[in-house]
């Protein structure tokens, strides 16, 4: 079994920010994620002023611990798009005042505050989709919040086959989740006499074909942010129940193991994305994160205790 990464705070997920944002200032970046570092201080920031260019690598900066005023977060506990366990606020999850001090600083170029009614104006008359797994759910959580502020009428609303979403009368701007963990189809097939002994079923897995949580709505939308990676490990798919790779309806030989399977889908999926969602509708593919559970995985009764991020000789790249 492939080592995990070690635990984190979901931080990470704040970035996905930075791409809205980018996008409805029309300063987007054109340098990779790959080559994105990161590092982290304690030291308290005072105001500085930095040039702001048209092409800056905003992936490349420091974690800043912030205390000041402007670090207070934008919304609190009575967020009504929150579930009743993610809110850290109303559960009372200790430390929260030093959590969101913590803010991203670019190395080279300034990153402002999200200011919600700016981008509302900048996104009005168009839909933002998030596909993929719970990592795109969680941010969208905290963007419906954020949002929010700029519209107290705001209400839950999801497009047909979306797992949660909210629309914005006053800016008349739909943002939605689909659920689709592997961006692939997948379905559970019950064991048969071919197969390996101690195998309970297979999942079988559709390289060529995208789920259909996604693939149906597409044309819906004119952001799309795209994101999987966590559900691709042992602890999902163990060899009691692996996943089995299949193109053009038949079994790929030799059989892919997880990565290598995991690799095909997703240039089958980028493939399938550049090819078939028309190119005025934006595209982003989300970062990972790092794993940040302690004494379990999520559903193992894991927690997350961190307080602050991990150092970049921390991280298992």
């Amino acid at each position: 079994m492939p080592p995990k990464l070690p635990p984190a705070l979901p931080f990470l997920i704040l970035l996905s920010f930075l791409f809205f944002y980018l996008y409805s200032t029309s300063l987007l970046p054109h340098s990779s994620p790959s080559s994105a570092t990161t590092t982290t201080t304690t030291t308290t920031t005072t105001t500085t002023t930095k040039t702001r260019t048209t092409s800056c690598n905003f992936f490349k900066g420091n974690w800043i611990l912030d205390r000041t005023k402007s670090a207070k977060p934008l919304y609190d506990e009575s967020c009504p798009f929150h579930r009743n366990a993610w809110n850290c606020l109303r559960n009372h999850r200790e430390n929260m005042g030093l959590i969101n001090s913590w803010r991203w600083v670019p190395k080279d170029c300034e990153l402002p505050k999200i200011d919600p009614e700016r981008f509302l104006e900048l996104m009005r008359n168009r839909n933002i989709g998030l596909v993929g797994d719970s990592l795109n759910e969680n941010f969208l959580v905290s963007f419906l919040c954020i949002l929010r502020v700029a519209d107290g009428s705001a209400k839950k609303w999801k497009r047909k086959g979306a797992w949660r979403g909210a629309y914005f009368p006053k800016f008349n701007v739909t943002v939605s989740y689909h659920r689709a963990v592997l961006l692939a189809k997948y379905e559970w097939q019950p064991k048969q006499p071919t197969m390996n002994d101690g195998q309970k079923g297979i999942y079988r897995v559709d390289v060529d074909i995208p789920a259909e949580d996604w693939a149906t709505i597409t044309d819906y939308y004119d952001v799309l942010i795209f994101n999987t990676g966590h559900w691709w490990g042992y602890d999902k798919f163990p060899k009691e129940t692996p996943l089995v790779f299949y193109r053009a309806g038949q079994p790929i030989l030799p059989p892919l193991g997880l990565f290598d399977g995991f690799k095909v889908v997703l240039e089958s999926m980028v493939s399938y994305i550049e090819r078939e969602i028309p190119h005025k509708t934006l595209k982003f593919w989300r970062l990972q994160s790092p794993r940040h559970f302690y004494g379990g995985d999520w559903n193992q009764n894991g927690s997350c205790l961190l307080n602050e991020p991990l150092k970049e000789h921390e991280v298992i790249h």
